[in-house]
C-alpha cells in the first residue's frame, strides 16, 4: 500500500475507533477515476444495498455492473464522474467513498461543506486486503470481510503455490499491450506499478516493458519496440471492445511478423465481462488466474475461465446460475475458450 493510502487509511481507522464512521446510513459512491473500482469492492458486501444512496455512473462499455447485482439500482440517482462536491451534497451523504487519486480534486470542496469522505487505494493485492477488512469494520460486517480476504488469498495461492516453483531461465517473456486510441499501429504498455505488472511476474512470466514505463500513466510504444522486447507471449486488453479482435489486428500486423509470439500465434485477448479482466477491479484475480493458465496450460490443465467466473460471482456478489448466465456469460470476452481456458 502506498504511503498516500496509509495515511488516509489511519485516519478512517481512528474514525471507526471514535464510533464517528459507525453509522453511515447514506452513503455515495463516486470520484472521476476508477469509480468501478469501489462500487464493485462495497458491493462485496451485503450491507451496501440498503445504504448507498448514490453513485457515479460506471460503464466501460458493456453496461454498468452494479445494475445487474442491485435491485435497487434503477431508483437511485446516477451522476456523471465528473460531479463537482455540491452535486455530492445534494443527497446528503453521511460519507462519500472514493478512490484516493480523488482526493486532491474533491477533498477540500468536501471538506469545506462538511462531508466525511473516505478514499481507498485498490491498487494491488495488499490494498486489498487492508481495505475489505476496513470495509468490514464499516459495514459491521468483519466476519464478510475475513472470509472475502481469505478467499482471495487462496486463489492467489493456488496460482503462486506452482508459478513459484518456475526457474528464471524458463520464465515466458510477456508484453501486455492495449491499442492507442485513435493511433494506428500504435500500441500502450501499463506503468511498471501497476497490478499488470504483477499478474504477469505472479504467474511466472517476466514483464517486458517496465523499463519503458517507469510513469503513472500508459505509454505509447510502436512495432519496432515491440520487436526488440520480442515477447513470447502477448496479452492485449481492449476496455471498449472485443479483445479478440484487437489480438487479431495485431497478429496481422506485417511489422510484427518475426516476433515470438506472433509467430507461435500466443497473442491472446484478455478477458473482460462487464469490465476486463486485467485492472484493479474485484475482478483481478480472475485475470491473475486467468493468465496464469495462459502462460503455464501444463501447470494448469483443468483450467476453466467460465467456471471460475460463475465461482466468483456465486461468492463475491451472490450471483445464483441464472443471472450469471443471463448478464455475465453472453458479456464474455477476449481468449476464453482459447488455450487460456474453456
Amino acid at each position: 500500500m502506498s504511503m498516500k493510502s496509509k495515511f488516509f487509511t489511519v485516519l478512517i481507522l481512528i474514525g471507526l475507533a471514535a464510533g464517528t464512521l459507525s453509522a453511515q446510513e447514506r452513503i455515495v459512491l463516486g470520484g472521476s477515476k476508477a469509480v468501478i473500482m469501489v462500487v464493485d469492492a462495497v458491493y462485496l458486501f451485503p450491507e451496501a444495498g440498503s445504504k448507498v444512496v448514490a453513485s457515479a455512473k460506471g460503464d466501460q462499455g458493456l453496461g454498468i455492473f452494479l445494475a445487474a447485482i442491485d435491485p435497487a439500482y434503477a431508483k437511485r440517482p446516477i451522476f456523471e464522474t465528473s460531479a463537482g462536491a455540491e452535486t455530492y451534497a445534494s443527497f446528503k451523504p453521511d460519507l462519500v467513498i472514493m478512490k484516493s487519486a480523488n482526493k486532491k480534486s474533491l477533498g477540500p470542496a468536501l471538506d469545506a461543506l462538511g462531508i466525511q469522505q473516505l478514499y481507498l487505494n485498490l491498487e494491488n493485492p495488499d490494498d486489498y486486503y487492508a481495505e475489505i477488512a476496513l470495509l468490514g469494520k464499516l459495514f459491521k460486517n468483519e466476519k464478510r470481510a475475513a472470509e472475502v480476504v481469505a478467499w482471495y488469498k487462496s486463489e492467489v495461492k493456488k496460482v503462486t503455490d506452482k508459478t513459484s516453483a518456475i526457474k528464471q531461465t524458463d520464465k515466458r517473456k510477456v508484453l501486455v499491450l492495449q491499442p492507442s486510441a485513435g493511433a494506428e499501429g500504435i500500441w500502450e504498455v501499463p506503468p511498471a506499478t501497476w497490478i499488470q505488472t504483477m499478474m504477469v511476474e505472479l504467474s511466472g512470466g517476466v514483464p517486458v516493458w517496465t523499463s519503458a514505463n517507469p510513469g503513472s500513466g500508459w505509454a505509447k510504444v510502436n512495432a519496432e519496440q515491440i520487436a526488440a522486447w520480442n515477447p513470447d507471449v502477448i496479452f492485449m486488453i481492449n476496455y471498449k471492445d472485443n479483445p479478440e479482435k484487437s489480438a487479431e489486428n495485431l497478429l496481422k500486423d506485417g511489422r510484427l511478423a518475426g516476433v515470438s509470439a506472433v509467430k507461435s500465434g500466443n497473442v491472446y485477448g484478455f478477458v473482460k465481462d462487464f469490465y476486463s479482466w486485467d485492472q484493479p477491479d474485484t475482478r483481478w484475480i480472475l485475470g491473475l488466474r486467468w493468465m496464469a493458465a495462459a502462460l503455464n496450460p501444463a501447470l494448469f490443465p483443468d483450467f476453466s475461465a467460465i467456471s471460475l467466473a460463475r465461482n466468483f460471482f456465486s461468492f463475491a456478489y451472490g450471483m445464483d446460475e441464472k443471472l450469471f448466465n443471463q448478464t455475465i456469460l453472453p458479456r464474455l470476452s477476449g481468449a476464453v475458450e482459447g488455450k487460456a481456458g474453456k
